[in-house]
């Protein structure tokens, strides 16, 4: 089988490497949520997060095949929300914001709050790549400690098998899962913690991810700026200015590709280990 090839820039002869590897995350776990819902299984919340992925690895798909720019991409994941709105899987409409309490919105929550939680999730994954093995990774883990909190594993068991798999080759860099694996990944984020009700764990977890994603954006439209990174002559990485969360890290100290993933790795299951002791204290 043949797959899209795409330079990898952050290695001295920047090789072609095979891409849009994530399509094997997005087939495996929706015919497995398509499975247990055929069996019964938590059906109405297999459902959903088949339909919802299905839906996103599509764009994301079609995102690799054409090169959208930003500005479309990240509107896209609103449609893959979709879904999960006409199926109203839950009866939970309320969001707990710490020393505001609950808030109920009714109604509102599957029009308003479920395609910002899906949009934002997302695009602030899709966001945070670029390096070996870090969006199958960082999604890993978060994924598991979403698993753990929600006390069901039956839901995520084989989609945390396909990431891992999926994460050892990536990091041994034979393999990119592209924005079809990132975009499905990101769905799963977040339509798994709406229907788990674990929305602020999510919140805490993805801290990292909005940081890098606002550090871009603001490098972009106020300081006309791209968030480089560079090799050196002995090919670790380095980068002059602070313009994402992997350009703050290697800003003053330079790192291998492999050691970037994994500090960043560490702070995400860092800000992970945060957002499961406040669920417990909750």
């Amino acid at each position: 089988m043949s797959f899209p090839k795409v330079r990898d820039y952050h290695k001295p002869e920047h090789p072609l490497t095979p891409n849009s590897y994530g399509i094997f995350y997005a087939l495996i776990s929706v015919c497995y949520w398509f499975a247990l819902s055929l069996l019964g299984i938590m059906r109405e919340n297999a459902l959903a997060l088949s339909t919802s992925v299905l839906f996103g690895s599509t764009m994301g798909l079609f995102d690799d095949m054409v090169d959208l720019p930003w500005r479309y991409k990240a509107i896209l994941p609103i449609f893959a929300a979709m879904p999960y709105v006409v199926l109203n899987p839950s009866d939970r409409f309320a969001i707990n914001i710490p020393f505001l309490g609950i808030i109920n919105l009714g109604t509102h929550f599957f029009m308003l709050l479920v395609p910002i939680i899906v949009t934002v999730t997302t695009n602030t994954y899709n966001q945070l790549g670029g390096l070996n093995g870090l969006e199958s990774l960082s999604g890993l883990i978060i994924l598991i400690g979403l698993t753990l909190t929600s006390g069901t594993f039956i839901l995520m068991l084989v989609p945390i098998i396909c990431l891992s798999i999926l994460g050892f080759f990536s990091y041994a860099g034979k393999l990119f899962i592209g924005n079809v694996g990132t975009f499905s990944i990101g769905l799963t984020l977040a339509v798994y913690s709406i229907l788990m009700n674990l929305k602020l764990f999510l919140l805490i977890s993805l801290f990292p991810f909005m940081l890098n994603s606002f550090l871009i954006l603001f490098s972009i439209f106020f300081l006309h700026e791209k968030p480089d990174t560079f090799l050196d002559e002995n090919g670790l990485l380095f980068s002059n200015k602070v313009r994402s969360l992997r350009t703050l890290i290697i800003r003053y100290k330079r790192f291998s590709e492999h050691q970037t993933v994994i500090i960043i790795c560490f702070i995400t299951a860092f800000f992970t280990t945060l957002a499961f002791i406040q669920q417990k204290i909750l």
